[in-house]
């Protein structure tokens, strides 16, 4: 496996939306911390349909399950009998072992992209429907793919995802009054921003008048432009 160099990623909106619940991540986490090298596991995968037009809105993983495997630094073999075991396990507790549809591992230490064994585990899991495929290492860095197997094969390297975090009764509104409470912001703060020409406009002018007011040093400004794709010579084309 290449150990290739950090690029800026462009993930693309795969047309659903795509979460993964926050034990099921964790559980991943704690995985990927615990092995040496690569692991593997299988995780579980709802669809969420839209009731009028019948179409999936959202895709979202539930679980995750830990089967056995061999490991190395850079690879990751799951045992067949054992995937075979535990697709009978979920059948046994009323579980659609169907939904087995996302396979996520850990490169370790090394960077989050697509291997050449990474592709061949991807076509051996191929379902004739769709499958997600997600990767990550130690430094918390995660791609996430969606495969369709129908009409034809395609697939979208890295798609946008989100952690789901279950939602805590009352939280929101006692958050929100403590915020109103003790929070006064400045008329600088932006509203909306849709990040397109007009607003990159409104952002220069923001951390101009920032770094003028002293509440940005130079540096800082630096580093807020790169986030935005920017570099100094570039603020007075906007």
């Amino acid at each position: 496996m290449q150990n290739l160099q950090r690029t800026q990623r462009q993930p693309v909106d795969a047309g659903v939306k795509i979460q993964v619940e926050a034990t099921a991540m964790q559980k991943l986490w704690l995985w990927t911390d615990m092995a040496k090298g690569e692991v593997s596991c299988l995780g579980l995968v709802d669809e969420v349909v839209n009731a009028n037009s019948k179409r999936i809105t959202a895709l979202i993983v539930t679980d995750f399950f830990l089967v056995k495997q061999n490991c190395s630094y850079d690879e990751t073999d799951m045992d067949i009998t054992d995937v075979a075991r535990l697709i009978t396990e979920l059948e046994s507790k009323g579980i659609d072992s169907r939904k087995l549809r996302c396979w996520a591992h850990s490169h370790g230490g090394m960077q989050v992209f697509w291997s050449g064994q990474d592709e061949t585990c991807i076509a051996g899991l191929a379902n004739g429907e769709w499958l997600l495929s997600l990767v990550v290492n130690k430094r918390r860095d995660a791609i996430m793919r969606l495969d369709q197997y129908h009409p034809s094969h395609m697939y979208l390297a890295d798609v946008i995802w989100e952690t789901k975090f279950p939602p805590v009764d009352g939280l929101a509104e006692a958050c929100f009054s403590e915020f109103k409470a003790k929070v006064k912001e400045s008329a600088f703060v932006p509203k909306n921003r849709d990040y397109g020409p007009a607003s990159l406009r409104q952002t220069r002018e923001e951390l101009q008048e920032a770094e003028a007011r002293g509440a940005l040093t130079m540096d800082e400004l630096d580093d807020e432009l790169n986030w935005l794709g920017l570099d100094r010579d570039e603020l007075d084309h906007f």
